[in-house]
């Protein structure tokens, strides 16, 4: 410290700019988010996708793959550039995956994706994170039910499940939705598991008659059987979200990216090779609204 001392008192002038990058690199994240232009001049995009997350991010054989992998090599292809995955671990809610993957980084490797998959379109989350930008929904989530078919027939109501055992991710939508429905008369018998994978494993099994909760996870989990199920929509009454949009975030200072890949995104959309990933992995693609579409590029 001393011979520091020495050398700022031979050029006082320098001490704030000294002291201004000491701060700096005290402060900022291991790697920053990049503009467009800068990952254009760098030729790489860092996109981060949620870990463990089938049917769109998880780890097959050593190797990531999935819808949003699919998704996210496509989109570095039209750019032109190299693609880096961050796999981001799920946090308490999405501010927090916001926080951690676009805008501050993660308290553990403090690392900033330019661009982030699998987020929910929506105006109040938008509202609530002012340092992001939520854009580009390339696909429309909904709640459903796969009803086992020689135990239920078709066309089964939620109701039946008063009498036959339902599996359900703990503390999912669904789980909140089914524990107070009917007056509460089919919560004992709600069968929870960690994951919608593992509630469909255990649905095939036989353990349950049926499995609610997003299309693309229950399609996922039942994969392999998925013959034997009457699945889709069924009347929720009381359930306030049934369907949602799902699109990508940049931080809010990144809005030229934004534009650019929300263009990318409308095309692969109209073009069909939305619907064509979806079908390589076994997933019945639901779009969103055409006004969304004519809306890209137009933030």
């Amino acid at each position: 410290m001393s011979s520091i001392k020495a050398c700022l008192a031979g050029a006082p002038a320098l001490l704030p700019r000294l002291l201004l990058l000491i701060a700096f690199a005290a402060t900022t994240p291991a790697a920053l988010a990049l503009s467009y232009d800068e990952i254009q001049d760098k030729e790489e995009i860092t996109i981060a996708v949620y870990r463990d997350y089938p049917p769109f991010s998880y780890r097959q054989n050593g190797a990531l793959v999935g819808i949003d992998i699919d998704i996210a090599n496509h989109l570095a292809q039209q750019l032109k550039v190299r693609l880096k995955l961050i796999e981001q671990t799920a946090d308490e809610n999405v501010d927090d995956d916001l926080r951690n993957a676009i805008w501050k980084g993660s308290m553990l490797s403090g690392e900033v994706a330019d661009l982030m998959l699998h987020i929910p379109y929506d105006r109040e989350l938008a509202l609530r994170n002012e340092l992001v930008v939520l854009f580009g929904p390339y696909m429309k989530e909904e709640i459903v039910a796969a009803r086992n078919i020689e135990k239920l027939g078709r066309d089964a109501t939620l109701a039946l499940f008063r009498y036959e055992n339902i599996a359900v991710e703990l503390d999912s939508l669904a789980d909140l939705y089914l524990s107070g429905a009917f007056g509460g008369t089919i919560r004992d018998n709600l069968l929870h598991f960690k994951t919608t994978e593992e509630a469909g494993q255990a649905t095939l099994r036989g353990e349950a008659a049926g499995l609610m909760g997003p299309r693309s996870q229950v399609q996922y989990s039942l994969l392999g059987g998925i013959e034997a199920f009457d699945l889709g929509k069924v009347p929720t009454p009381g359930l306030v979200k049934a369907d949602w949009l799902i699109g990508a975030a940049v931080k809010n200072t990144y809005r030229q990216l934004g534009y650019a890949v929300e263009d990318i995104l409308a095309s692969m959309v109209r073009d069909g090779d939305m619907a064509t990933i979806f079908k390589r992995h076994g997933i019945d693609y639901v779009p969103p609204s055409l006004d969304y579409l004519a809306g890209a590029g137009q933030q």
